[in-house]
C-alpha cells in the first residue's frame, strides 16, 4: 500500500509539474505585444539579415540574431540564457567580420527590456529597439566591428498557417512564425554611410523539430517582383522533408502560402561542406532563379552553443538580393530537439 501511494503520488507530481507550452494551431496573434517575448516557450529568437549599400557602391551584408533559451520551464526571464550573433560581410574587402556573445540574464548582461513606447531586446552593448509598427534601431560595436541602422518597417507577413509553421509530423513540432519581410534602413555600417533593406524573422516554439531531421536551408529574398521566405527542411537519410514551406509576397496582390510540392531548391555549388548556391523553381509563380553568395567564406562558428551554420548575403540572378542559411552540414543540428516537459 505504501509503494502504490508512493507511485500515485509520483505520477501526481509529474502531472502537476510544470511544463512548456506547444505551438500547436489555433494561435490569436495580437501585434505589438507578440513582438516581446513568450516565456513559456523554450526557444524564441529575433533574426536580422540585411544587405546594404554605400553611395560609392559598395555592398555589406549584416547579421545581428537574438535568441532566448529557457533552461526549465517556469524559469524567469531574469536567468534565462541569452545568445547574440553579429556578423558583417564586407564584399568588396573580401572580409567576413564575426563575434557571438552568450551570456545569462542573471548576470544583468543581456536581456528583454520595456522601454519607452516599446522594448530592448540586449546582449551588453547590442541592442535592438522596438515600438508599435515593429523593430526601429539597431546598434552594435565590437573592435572594429561597428553598425548603427535606423529601421522602417513595413507590415508583418504570417507564415505558414496564420502564422503556425508545421515543421514534423508530430504535435509541437512546429512554431509560431512570422516576418518583417521588407524593412528599409539607413545608418552606417564599418563607418561607412549606408542603406538598404532588412529581414526579420520572429519565431518562438518548443520541441520543434523531429528527431530525423538533419538541419535545414532558409532564404530571405527580396526580388523585383515581390519577397520570397523558402526552407528546405533535410532528413537524416538525404531525404527532403515533407513539411518544407515558404511564403510569397508579392508587391501588388495577396499572399501565397508555399508547400514543399511547390517549390525545388537544387545545389549547384559547395564550399566544404556548405551548398552556397541554388537554382530555385516555383512553377505556380513562374519564378526561376539562382541564388549566388557574395562571398564563399560566411560561416558562423559558435563554440559556446557548440553550433556551427553558413549565413550570408546572396544575389539573385534575375535580379534582387537576400540572405541564405544552411544548417545541419558536417553535424546533425540539433538544438531545437528540447523536450516539453
Amino acid at each position: 500500500m505504501m509503494r502504490f501511494a508512493a507511485a500515485l503520488l509520483g505520477l501526481f507530481l509529474l502531472a502537476s509539474a510544470p511544463s512548456f507550452r506547444l505551438a500547436t494551431p489555433g494561435y490569436q496573434w495580437h501585434f505589438p505585444a507578440d513582438d516581446f517575448v513568450h516565456p513559456n516557450y523554450s526557444t524564441e529568437w529575433w533574426y536580422f539579415t540585411g544587405n546594404l549599400h554605400s553611395v560609392g557602391g559598395r555592398q555589406y551584408g549584416f547579421e545581428l540574431t537574438y535568441f532566448r533559451v529557457s533552461p526549465a520551464p517556469d524559469t524567469p526571464l531574469g536567468r534565462q540564457l541569452y545568445f547574440t550573433h553579429f556578423t558583417i560581410t564586407d564584399v568588396a574587402g573580401h572580409r567576413f567580420l564575426l563575434h557571438t556573445r552568450a551570456r545569462r540574464g542573471n548576470w544583468q548582461q543581456a536581456g528583454i527590456k520595456p522601454i519607452a513606447g516599446g522594448f530592448e531586446l540586449w546582449n551588453e552593448n547590442w541592442q535592438a529597439d522596438f515600438d508599435a509598427s515593429g523593430p526601429r534601431h539597431l546598434h552594435a560595436v565590437w573592435a572594429d566591428m561597428n553598425l548603427d541602422l535606423a529601421l522602417a518597417p513595413g507590415p508583418r507577413m504570417l507564415n505558414g498557417i496564420n502564422g503556425w509553421s508545421q515543421k514534423g509530423p508530430s504535435p509541437g513540432q512546429a512554431s509560431y512564425y512570422y516576418s518583417f519581410p521588407h524593412i528599409s534602413v539607413q545608418g552606417s555600417v564599418l563607418g561607412a554611410p549606408v542603406q538598404g533593406l532588412t529581414w526579420m524573422d520572429h519565431e518562438f516554439a518548443t520541441n520543434q523539430l523531429a528527431a530525423d531531421q538533419q538541419g535545414w536551408d532558409w532564404m530571405g529574398l527580396h526580388l523585383p517582383q515581390g519577397d520570397l521566405m523558402l526552407f528546405n527542411l533535410r532528413l537524416t537519410d538525404g531525404a527532403r522533408d515533407p513539411h518544407s514551406a515558404g511564403t510569397w509576397r508579392p508587391r501588388t496582390g495577396p499572399q501565397v502560402a508555399l508547400t514543399a510540392s511547390d517549390f525545388q531548391m537544387t545545389p549547384l555549388r559547395r564550399w566544404h561542406d556548405y551548398p552556397i548556391a541554388w537554382r530555385v523553381s516555383i512553377p505556380r509563380l513562374n519564378l526561376h532563379f539562382e541564388v549566388q553568395p557574395l562571398l564563399d567564406g560566411q560561416e558562423v562558428r559558435d563554440p559556446a552553443i557548440g553550433v556551427n551554420y553558413w549565413e550570408g548575403a546572396v544575389w539573385i540572378s534575375t535580379g534582387g538580393e537576400g540572405y541564405l542559411e544552411l544548417t545541419g552540414y558536417g553535424k546533425r543540428f540539433g538544438l531545437l530537439q528540447t523536450s516539453p516537459d
